[in-house]
């Protein structure tokens, strides 16, 4: 008797764990709390600001409890990699357009539309521009943190001690080369040999789209396939080249040792560098902490007007992991809809990722807010707006092709291989990369 009634505990245990299993990250049985985890990058400032908005969800959404799981950009991808790999990936988590490519084939991001069919997220407030930039093959799976695109701050007040005129709102890459001489002769003047007039950007990889973009192309076609050509890449790292010979852009080892170096220590920072390329959304930080220097911000060169238009909406997004449950996944689309949409998140969020995607709810509650800094970001942000077009998503194989791209710059940059032989080796296995990544 005693053996059987064991035995029926143990199956009436057994059962019980199954369905609260079963019940979807419900937490004390008939509470209907449900807990999610949300995973996002960045460093202890961006942590402790994302702390004060999930609580402020937490008392809006009492029944909803979310686990922090907070990592450095360098250490994101990977762990995220490995954990939709393992099938644990955190409910919602950040997404960026440059990895997209990597999980929306495979179905690890959520669909959004039934969240936005039913109300749970609101999308009132929002351009289709911004929120086509988290559609895939006619779906919505993600949202938009933000809006911002890559700008270069000027040091508007050495170029005045310098008497040189700085670079306008808009300049053609001719004008880096005639004004970066004139940088270089005054540099030269006073005996300044380890200063120059721009950082070099032959290594990265937005600027590199935005030049392809100018010049009527893209780096990838709607398909995935490669579309720039073995003539832009040779034209770009000549030019480069050429920038570096003449001092117009730092030496390879000084560029590679600034590469990762902080605000307040890189090149800019120390008057080394005169013109940097930054996310404008980081133009009230820099104002900030360097607050004795004259910043303006201007477009990259070779962008003009509404022609040759190199700038896409840049910025990261949030989305939703598939496989969860569905209890989890209406509690992340509750959060996402705070996040990106409530005032008393906006107001906190403000321009963390960019200027906040619901045009409405920002421009009356936190516009008003904003010191000139942030507003003459918001400025930059809304011209361009108006004239950038989307980009196409890096197809999967995309990273193997990065990691090319900044190989072959570096080659370049150190000289040990031509422009012209780094263009076609790095357009060759390009091709050959994405042969594979489509098998």
């Amino acid at each position: 008797m005693t053996r059987r009634i064991f035995c029926l505990l143990f199956v009436f245990i057994m059962l019980s764990a199954s369905l609260m299993a079963a019940g979807g990250g419900q937490q004390g049985g008939s509470s209907g709390r449900t807990e999610i985890r949300a995973t996002y990058w960045g460093d202890t400032r961006r942590f402790e600001l994302y702390d004060n908005i999930i609580r402020e969800f937490e008392r809006v959404q009492p029944n909803v409890s979310v686990i922090r799981e907070p990592t450095s950009w360098a250490d994101y991808w990977d762990r995220l990699a490995v954990q939709v790999a393992g099938g644990n990936a955190p409910d919602f988590f950040g997404m960026h357009v440059q990895y997209a490519a990597d999980y929306l084939p495979r179905g690890v991001l959520e669909p959004l539309d039934p969240f936005i069919s039913n109300g749970t997220i609101s999308l009132d407030g929002w351009s289709q521009g911004v929120i086509d930039t988290g559609r895939y093959n006619n779906r919505l799976y993600m949202l938009a943190m933000g809006v911002t695109f890559s700008g270069l701050f000027v040091n508007a007040g050495v170029f005045s001690q310098l008497g040189v005129n700085p670079p306008g709102f808009e300049w053609s890459w001719d004008d880096v080369r005639t004004i970066g001489l004139q940088v270089r002769q005054a540099f030269d003047a006073r005996g300044t040999r380890n200063s120059w007039m721009l950082t070099d950007l032959s290594t990265e990889l937005s600027v590199w789209r935005y030049f392809v973009r100018e010049r009527g192309r893209e780096v990838y076609d709607a398909n995935g396939n490669i579309s720039f050509t073995q003539e832009d890449a040779e034209v770009w790292w000549t030019m480069f080249r050429d920038f570096r010979n003449l001092g117009i852009i730092p030496d390879a080892a000084t560029a590679v040792e600034f590469a990762q170096a902080t605000l307040e220590d890189n090149l800019f920072a120390r008057d080394r560098a005169l013109i940097i390329r930054v996310p404008v959304n980081q133009y009230a930080l820099y104002r900030t902490s360097l607050p004795n220097k004259d910043i303006s911000i201007i477009r990259h060169a070779g962008s003009r007007g509404s022609s040759h238009v190199g700038e896409f909406p840049e910025g990261a997004h949030f989305g939703i992991f598939a496989r969860t449950n569905n209890d989890r996944k209406l509690a992340a689309a509750q959060l996402m809809n705070f996040w990106l949409n409530d005032e008393r998140s906006l107001n906190l969020f403000r321009l963390d990722q960019g200027v906040p995607a619901n045009a409405t709810v920002f421009n009356r509650a936190v516009l008003p807010l904003l010191d000139q800094h942030s507003q003459a970001a918001v400025n930059f942000v809304n011209t361009l707006s108006r004239i950038g077009t989307a980009t196409t998503y890096p197809p999967p194989g995309a990273s193997e092709i990065d990691a090319l791209f900044t190989h072959y710059a570096q080659q370049v940059q150190y000289g040990a291989v031509t422009p012209a032989v780094a263009a076609r080796d790095f357009y060759n296995e390009a091709v050959a990369a994405r042969a594979r990544a489509s098998r």
